[in-house]
């Protein structure tokens, strides 16, 4: 190779590179998405065509058809309400955000002829004293945990004052500089870079879909994977490992009853402290994992089951708490109809809508207390809540 060639070889090289590190540090995406097939919107990560779990592997077989195309969130739009005007509130993780159809507090609010804030927070205590929310008339306030999450969330009590980090002096410069260099998401945007740009994209996905066809190689992140089964032959399936095995939230674990205590604790605490600051009704609901509902597409028996799910609902109910529980009913229903897409973690709306017709069962029957925002709730329209049993 001559002298001039491999000087342009280390040009090009350099400028790809320069390229690179600063379109994934300026806060403006123009750079970053000018070179990506698939543009990255922020907090729409989970709403990609081919569903999430794809793009850990990039292989060709999950690549899902026919999803939902993503919708303007609820929380973006006109229709969503301020906290202080809102009837219900909710907060929650991605599921009750996931916009490939209308999502789940928009829904809820139709179903209600109610306004229902969402924020998409797991500490309310802490939103809410942030946003100088003032205690008034009694209104409820509905948590959703996904099952792998419960136990980040309520290891510990939740309290109003977020832990903050030293940033005082020197260590404020520091944090600075090293954030600019090694931001959080840095990570996932190069990787993106790598294989979602268009230059790389169908060479990566070759690369990655012929490992798997000949050593059945595919990333840690999706271990369980199903292309055929007895069930949805028509579908490819990718389960996430955070699902799965012995960890907490995990499909086997068999959780000791002292850590269902812990966590129920925490949970009544967190019931308590909104009560007497906020005078919010706590109702809690937990979203089963897609594992959970759908293990024996990839071979799981039911009897394997640590019962996380019931166990937290029956100890939550001995005190008095609330609860939206719709996994007997989805276990009932889960080959009648999609309730999980196979290569997303979150649920389909037919999964929603059972989440939904069980919410609404709950809020009428606390109307026999007489309490001043349910007392004014109306039936969800069918239309609404209809279930969805195309696939």
């Amino acid at each position: 190779m001559s002298e001039k060639a491999l000087r342009w070889i280390l040009y090009i090289s350099g400028v790809v590179c320069l390229y690179a590190f600063i379109s994934i540090r300026i806060p403006s995406l123009v750079m970053f998405n000018g070179i990506i097939l698939e543009k990255f919107i922020p907090e729409y990560w989970e709403n990609t065509k081919w569903g999430e779990l794809y793009y850990f592997s990039h292989i060709r077989h999950f690549q899902e058809k026919g999803l939902p195309p993503s919708q303007t969130k609820y929380r973006f739009t006109d229709r969503h309400p301020e906290l202080t005007k809102a009837d219900v509130l909710a907060f929650g993780d991605s599921f009750f955000d996931f916009s490939r159809m209308t999502t789940y507090p928009e829904q809820l609010g139709d179903s209600l002829d109610q306004k229902v804030f969402y924020a998409r927070m797991d500490l309310p205590l802490e939103y809410l004293k942030a946003n100088a929310y003032q205690k008034g008339e009694k209104k409820y306030l509905i948590y959703e945990t996904a099952e792998r999450f419960l136990h980040y969330r309520f290891s510990y009590p939740q309290n109003s004052d977020p832990v903050l980090a030293d940033t005082s002096g020197l260590k404020k410069v520091f944090f600075s500089i090293r954030d600019f260099f090694f931001q959080e998401d840095t990570e996932l945007k190069y990787s993106m870079l790598l294989s979602r740009s268009y230059l790389t994209t169908h060479a990566y996905s070759a690369i990655t879909t012929l490992k798997f066809d000949l050593f059945r190689q595919i990333t840690m992140q999706t271990p369980v994977y199903s292309l055929e089964n007895n069930y949805y032959k028509d579908r490819p399936w990718l389960f996430g490992a955070s699902q799965l095995g012995l960890e907490p939230g995990g499909y086997e674990r068999v959780h000791p009853e002292d850590t269902i205590l812990n966590y129920c604790d925490n949970i009544e605490k967190l019931s308590k402290d909104l009560k007497e600051k906020y005078n919010l009704e706590l109702v809690f609901m937990i979203i089963p994992s897609k594992y959970t509902i759908y293990h024996n597409i990839a071979g799981m028996e039911d009897s394997k089951y640590g019962q996380f799910i019931p166990r937290m609902y029956d100890e939550l109910r001995k005190r008095n708490i609330p609860v939206i529980d719709f996994y007997d009913e989805m276990m009932a229903q889960r080959y009648e109809k999609l309730l999980y897409f196979g290569t997303d973690t979150h649920w389909t709306e037919a999964g929603l809508h059972i989440a939904l017709n069980e919410t609404l069962k709950v809020f009428r029957s606390m109307e026999v207390h007489a309490d001043p925002v349910t007392a004014s709730f109306k039936t969800a329209p069918k239309n609404q809540v209809a279930l969805n049993t195309t696939h």
